[in-house]
Parts: C-alpha cells; structure tokens; sequence
C-alpha cells in the first residue's frame, strides 16, 4: 500500500492549513514519525501564534477542526494512520488547560478551555456529514464517508466527547433493516441484509464504530438525544397504540438493542449473497461485541 500523504484540498483554507497538514502528514508518516504528543505541541503553537495576533479563538478552532476532518476523509479507515490521527487529538485533549476568549460573534462572548473537551470539535463534524464536494465521484464519495466515520468512531471510543449519536446513527443504517412496499397492503420489515442500499459502505462504518466505541454502548440503557431506529427497532403501528411508545426498547441505548445489533451482525456475517469483506467486517465486530461483553461482565 503506499504511503499516505495528506493534501490539502480546500483552496479557501486559511493561512495556517498547510502547516497543519504539514504537522499532520510528519505524524502519520511510517518511517520515524513525529510522536503524537510533538504533534499536538506544534498545533498548540500556531493556536498561540493566531491568537496572539486576533486575541480570539473561535476563527481558530472552527477552521482548523472543520480542516482537519475533511484530511480525516483521506485517511482509509482500516489504516494505522487513523490510529496515529486519533492519538494526535487526544493529545491535544491532554494538553495543559489554558483559559482563552471567544468573539461576541460566536455568542455572547466569553471564555473557553482550549483543546479540553474539544470545542467546537462536534459542531463542525455534523456539518461535514452529509456533504463531501471534493470527492471526484460516487464511489470516493462513499468510502471517503466511511473514513470519516472510522475516525469519529476512534475519537468517539476515547470517551472525550459524547459521539453516541453518530455510532447509532451509523449502526441502525447497517442493521435495523428496511421496509419493503406492498401494493395494496401494509409494508413489511425486511430482514434482507443484501436489500440494504450500500451495504457494503455501511457495514463498514457500523463496525469500525463497534470496534472502535462498543464499549461505551454497552451495558447502557439510556435515552440519547438525537438517536435514531429503524425498522427493526419500531413497533408497529398497532404495538405502538397498545403500548404507548415507538420503540421494542429504549430510544437509545439499551441491552436488547445491544443484542440486536449483535445478532444482525452475526446474520450479515453468515450470509452467502454478500461480499467476502463485508462478512468478515460483520464478523470481526460480532467477535468485539463477545469481547467487551466478557471484559465487562469479569
């Protein structure tokens, strides 16, 4: 495989973008890399060297986030580089705290701790899902996706910041099923893995979040803000007036719902009509989902 090399494709970037994809790329680089704390150290420095000119925050960190997600789309998502970036930003999450302002025109003005928690890390990764106008076709677009969700499911797994949502978001994408029309009658839940549009790409994602964060989904029973259902997770129409509520469990997380996502993963990892790889993704999240439920119930 030959060596990544991160290029920056946004030509409105600020001034700053290509030292940040220059600090990035001798991080991610496989022969004698710059460790991940140096790394960290040398973003913190042209914060330092930004804010001392603006006095402000906020321009900083909104472009330098929104900057360095889209690089995260060139990262395949089964590579160790993935690893080294999300080791890059927990670093910068462990950095000494430090006090700085942000502008009136983010709010109401005010003071922020930078790099702990991340802030503004989670408001510029919702924009950036939905919309990837640098990929040159339908197919990059798509694994570009799934590269950007296997770092959200790294950072997610550090447990700085709660990415629940998205990890949901992406599971019930990959295994909560669809609904199959019928002239003249009710639709009917469609347990047909193959049936799902992307399969492949989604699978993928779900299972690098499982792999990656499970264990912050399990043994939870909670209502998330945001979460999604689908099929799979619904009560029917019926179910829902008898019963008073839209969902066979939590509108979250919750065990059944854990062993849903298991069993779905299992199904999709033993059936014949799917590519080779996806099965084995399936599977190897399956073998994670046994392992944290070992780990956690010792």
């Amino acid at each position: 495989m030959p060596h990544l090399h991160l290029k920056l494709e946004d030509e409105g970037a600020p001034s700053y973008g290509g030292k940040v994809v220059a600090i990035l790329n001798s991080a991610l680089a496989p022969n004698r890399p710059k460790s991940p704390s140096d790394a960290a150290t040398d973003l913190d420095l042209l914060f330092n060297q930004d804010y001392a000119e603006h006095g402000t925050a906020d321009s900083f960190l909104w472009w330098f986030w929104d900057l360095v997600h889209d690089l995260a789309r060139q990262v395949p998502y089964n590579s160790p580089e993935q690893d080294r970036l999300a080791a890059i930003v927990h670093e910068l999450h462990r950095l000494p705290s430090k006090t700085v302002r942000v502008g009136e025109e983010w709010g109401s003005g005010g003071f922020i701790q930078l790099w702990t928690n991340l802030p503004m890390f989670g408001s510029t990764f919702y924009e950036k899902l939905d919309a990837d106008p640098r990929a040159t076709g339908e197919t990059q677009k798509k694994e570009r996706a799934v590269n950007l969700q296997a770092y959200a499911a790294r950072i997610g797994g550090l447990g700085i910041i709660p990415f629940e949502m998205y990890a949901i978001w992406a599971l019930v994408s990959a295994l909560e099923g669809t609904m199959t029309p019928i002239r003249g009658a009710p639709d009917e839940v469609n347990y047909d893995a193959t049936t799902v549009e992307d399969i492949t790409y989604k699978v993928k994602s779900a299972a690098t979040w499982m792999k990656h964060a499970g264990h912050l989904l399990y043994g939870r029973d909670e209502t998330v803000h945001g979460a999604t259902a689908g099929p799979l997770w619904r009560l029917s129409k019926n179910e829902t007036i008898k019963l008073k509520r839209r969902h066979k469990g939590t509108d979250g997380l919750c065990p059944q719902r854990w062993q849903l996502w298991k069993e779905r993963f299992r199904a999709i990892r033993d059936t014949d009509g799917l590519d080779g790889d996806i099965r084995k993704e399936a599977g190897d999240a399956y073998t994670a989902m046994n392992k944290i439920e070992e780990g956690q119930n010792l």
